[in-house]
């Protein structure tokens, strides 16, 4: 950034001002974001918040974080009372058959508040994270889309609320006369797998008259349905277990894979007690959601039972926030799984004279190696790798040598014998080695891939080497119809991996499953840069000119990578303008959305901000950034500061 001696006075003013305001404004949001878990240990239902104050917890979510979260209508309940499920990614298109989609729900039954907050608090916090630009949360609402139905019992805990012994499971159906404890179908008996008739209306597992004969079921159902869920989470209390199909049988027996993925989960959740109800809670369940879920819709659907064994349906509100925090990487790890869930492994060997590559090896430079240096590529997710490609960005796998043309293929990558890309070098930051950059096919769901990399021998390393891969996808939907921004890059990049021993024996290193989130456009550091180097190999629709553009300059990353993202505040830097010329622009629209995002919350009981937004205004009015609606209409953080600006606070 130029130095501040560049501006005129004025200049310095402002930017000092606006300043300023951004960091009063981050202190005073950031003590708003604090006080929304406040609600979901300290609410009026033995800690727990009521019907009400979770609906206006989830309303102030939707108000503050309106591109990307959804509110949608799903159903009502058996006593009138509206089902909703709340929708976290960033479009409110729909997106495309590929892209990963998650469920979570809680309060199947009513005295379970438990779940309520583990589903909160994941929401809130993905919320936050986002805010602040966590690669990991950014990522997630780019490349997932996440549905929330928080009450799918709302009658049965509206009940609770105002009853003395609080134990209501079921519904509010009236089918147990003169008890009001007792009367109520279970909805998690009244789905329409292995549904059978077996308890009378006062039961508590009570199954109603028929598969589906409930509007909370038949409201899940619909979604279910209408989206392509790939897993689910229905939480459930207490005990500290996972159960998982089929909850029918007395001796359950899934595919072999499907087996594999619940044991991945079990492992990553790290409960004693796992498995279908008969190994959990030692008794069958018929006509249980998670049953119909993988039975008939394929989803891979589990009950995790929240809160501590020694515990009870309403623990002390001293327990929730551990309870909550708890499960939030659970529920994360699961809405990875979704989608890719990447793992790499390193194998070094000698380059065998049969080798299918090895004559196009030949034209590399110095020739053909000696080592034939493999990357060992896995995906246990449960859906294929976004796009068409993956761009993979190497450190460590070659010498730096200055006399070899960056543009110039520098290793020959293969699949079982057949070339599938060259790969070329990239100067990056941090290392002070060269990285190999090249694009492979995306990776199928519950796949291996091994892909021979060929280095050019003048560029080969002997002996050790410490490896370090990022892999970026591509965005998981386009719209070029769309005012919105496309997804940023944003890579999983590896530690370093260790091969030792010398060129004439075979090394493997262990295999790399601790991913690092690095976000590329903010190419500062060695890891973002190396990220950005993989995004621009991302897909095979990038202009073959920004391709040559990046192998030619590769000291610019951080304009590659700007290239390829489009981020409209780069544009001033690719364009050769001084980076001052909008910095107090950028800095008061970033004050505009801080402002924006908790005024919308809490704008009615601090007047102060009436004050800030009018001399906000007023410095934006004396800068040049678009008012009118037309030169808005590609920026939505210029629109949210036309708004402030244009509305009475």
């Amino acid at each position: 950034m130029a130095p501040l001696s560049h501006l005129t006075g004025r200049g310095q003013r402002m930017l000092s001002s606006a300043f300023l305001y951004v960091v009063a404004l981050l202190h005073w949001c950031h003590r708003s974001e604090a006080a929304w878990t406040e609600i979901l240990d300290h609410g009026s239902v033995g800690g727990f918040p009521s019907h009400a104050q979770a609906t206006r917890l989830l309303e102030s979510f939707v108000l503050s974080y309106p591109d990307v979260l959804v509110k949608r209508k799903i159903g009502t309940s058996f006593q009138g009372r509206p089902m909703y499920a709340y929708v976290l990614g960033t479009s409110r298109a729909p997106k495309s058959p590929a892209s990963p989609q998650v469920l979570l729900t809680a309060l199947t039954h009513a005295r379970e508040p438990a779940g309520l907050t583990v589903v909160l608090y994941f929401l809130g916090r993905m919320l936050e994270l986002y805010a602040r630009r966590d690669p990991e949360a950014m990522y997630v609402l780019h490349y997932r889309e996440v549905w929330l139905v928080p009450f799918v019992n709302p009658d049965g805990y509206v009940a609770n609320e105002l009853s003395s012994s609080k134990i209501l499971r079921k519904n509010q159906r009236p089918t147990c006369s003169g008890d009001a404890d007792s009367t109520g179908v279970d909805l998690n008996r009244n789905f329409g797998y292995r549904w059978k008739h077996e308890f009378d209306g006062c039961n508590e597992e009570y199954e109603g008259s028929g598969p589906f004969s409930e509007p909370e079921t038949q409201a899940l159902r619909k979604i279910c349905e209408e989206n392509n869920f790939r897993a689910a989470m229905n939480f459930h209390t207490y005990g500290g277990m996972l159960t998982h199909p089929y909850n029918w049988a007395k001796r359950p027996a899934l595919p072999e894979d499907d087996q594999r993925v619940y044991s991945e989960i079990g492992d990553v959740f790290g409960w004693p007690r796992f498995g279908p109800a008969i190994l959990t809670v030692g008794y069958t369940t018929s006509g249980e959601a998670d049953d119909w879920m993988y039975g008939v819709r394929g989803i891979i659907s589990m009950s995790p039972e929240v809160g501590p064994e020694g515990g009870n349906f309403w623990p002390p509100s001293s327990t929730i926030s551990g309870i909550n925090t708890r499960n939030f990487a659970r529920t994360l790890y699961v809405v990875h799984k979704a989608g890719m869930e990447l793992n790499a492994r390193w194998i070094q060997q000698p380059l065998q004279a049969d080798d299918l590559g090895h004559a196009s090896a030949r034209t590399l430079p110095g020739g053909a190696p000696d080592v034939d240096l493999q990357l060992l590529l896995s995906n246990t997710g449960l859906s294929a790798s976004a796009g068409l490609t993956l761009g993979i960005a190497v450190v460590g796998a070659v010498v730096q040598s200055p006399d070899i043309r960056r543009s110039t293929p520098a290793a020959l990558v293969s699949n079982q014998g057949s070339r599938i890309a060259w790969a070329h070098l990239v100067d990056t930051s941090g290392s002070g080695l060269p990285a190999l950059v090249f694009a492979l096919p995306s990776l199928p769901r519950r796949s291996s891939q091994h892909f021979s990399l060929l280095i050019g021998r003048s560029l080969e390393h002997h002996g050790s080497r410490l490896l370090r891969v990022c892999v970026a996808e591509a965005p998981a939907s386009k719209n070029v119809t769309s005012n919105r921004s496309s997804a940023p890059a944003i890579c999983r990049c590896s530690g370093l991996a260790s091969l030792h021993g010398s060129n004439d024996r075979l090394a493997s290193s262990s295999e790399l499953q601790n991913f690092s989130w690095v976000l590329a456009h903010d190419a500062a550091d060695g890891l973002q840069s190396l990220c950005a180097a993989a995004a621009a190999f991302v897909s095979e629709e990038l202009p073959q000119e920004a391709s040559a553009k990046f192998i030619k300059d590769p000291s610019n990353a951080v304009v590659g990578a700007a290239l390829v993202s489009g981020a409209r505040h780069d544009l001033h830097v690719i364009k050769g303008q001084k980076i001052y010329e909008s910095s107090v622009p950028l800095l008061l629209v970033s004050a505009s959305i801080v402002l924006g995002i908790c005024a919308l919350v809490r704008m009615q009981r601090h007047r102060l901000l009436a004050s800030l937004v009018a001399e906000l205004c007023r410095e934006a009015d004396n800068t040049s950034i678009p008012r009118s609606p037309a030169a808005l209409r590609d920026n939505s953080m210029l629109e949210l500061t036309a708004g402030l600006c244009s509305s009475d606070v």
